[in-house]
């Protein structure tokens, strides 16, 4: 699976031993929310279990690349347009590292982690 850094390859990690439930919308959003750490460090009291509680959440400072990230993981999570397919083509809205996390949480919440890590085995060869 393609991450971030190595920072977030470890948090994400951490992150999925404390989950119960580990259903492909859940599994996404972790992913993006997990790829920056100040807002990881916001969110990851509202991720209980096998669920993130958006609607107790209250974003704080945070930057442009934090906000595309919740946005994204909100879109995916909820089922809900936070972020539109214009604004997912916009290079000067969504840098290209972030369009890339962006679409392995999409590809991970329509197919699951299995998918993504298949793909890294076969990249690898």
């Amino acid at each position: 699976m393609k991450f971030r850094n190595e920072r977030h390859r470890k948090v994400f990690d951490e992150a999925l031993r404390t989950l119960e439930g580990k259903n492909n919308a859940l599994l996404s959003a972790v992913y993006l929310l997990t790829a920056e750490d100040k807002l990881w460090g916001q969110l990851r009291t509202f991720v209980e279990r096998n669920e993130i509680r958006f609607d107790s959440f209250k974003l704080k400072q945070t930057t442009e690349n934090g906000y595309t990230l919740l946005c994204s993981a909100k879109a995916l999570y909820l089922g809900v347009e936070h972020i539109t397919l214009s604004d997912l083509a916009d290079s000067k809205l969504i840098a290209p590292k972030m369009f890339a996390l962006i679409c392995n949480a999409m590809a991970i919440r329509r197919l699951g982690l299995g998918a993504i890590e298949k793909k890294e085995r076969l990249d690898s060869k």
